[in-house]
């Protein structure tokens, strides 16, 4: 049985880069025999500033084609659209050859994740608190790298804000400040998946 490998794409602004997270799911025994998911950070990456919608196609078609090579299985991809909209996932499936499946992500207000009509609804607030879960208990692991210590950067500088009207807000506000790669990475951990099996 082969491990399910997981991506987690932000597709970047005019302001902010494109970054990608591979994710690879462990089943681990713990205390008691009981088996639980870990997430193996696999592969962190930031494209340039100003990355064109293509050559970020063509990025992910090399990153999947090499675990692919490596694992033999092709990785599920949820890529978050909500700045861009369906046209650049079609450009995404046109584009980029030898891809798994591709999700679109909408993030949304609350704590709620929704599956339905190919795509998903995320709330941000699920976001953070799935984070804060898989962090705490010990169930994420990210490789001694430069992204890494920059995804744990930004993580620090993500916060919440919450206005006179009790509405929330979840990112990294300060000027200079990003979470594309903390977004990438809550993408590709975002839920439980169910081990299948790959033939």
């Amino acid at each position: 049985m082969s491990n399910l490998i997981l991506m987690g794409i932000d597709i970047g602004h005019r302001r902010e880069p494109t970054a990608i997270c591979v994710a690879e799911l462990e089943e681990r025994q713990g205390d008691g025999r009981r088996i639980t998911n870990h997430f193996v950070i696999r592969h962190l990456e930031s494209l340039p500033l100003g990355t064109s919608y293509p050559e970020v196609a063509a990025r992910l078609s090399e990153v999947s084609s090499s675990i692919r090579q490596r694992v033999n299985c092709s990785p599920y991809l949820y890529v978050d659209a909500t700045g861009i909209g369906e046209p650049i996932i079609d450009l995404l499936h046109e584009e980029a050859t030898g891809l798994g499946s591709i999700t679109p992500v909408y993030f949304t207000h609350g704590d709620q994740r929704i599956h339905e009509g190919g795509q998903i609804r995320l709330g941000k607030a699920y976001l953070v608190s799935r984070l804060q879960m898989l962090l705490q208990t010990h169930r994420l692991h990210l490789p001694r790298t430069a992204e890494s210590e920059r995804l744990a950067q930004e993580l620090l500088d993500y916060e919440i804000q919450v206005d006179e009207q009790a509405n929330d807000r979840y990112g990294a506000f300060r000027v200079g400040s990003h979470d594309d790669l903390v977004t990438a990475l809550g993408l590709a951990v975002h839920k439980e998946p169910r081990r299948i099996q790959v033939f």
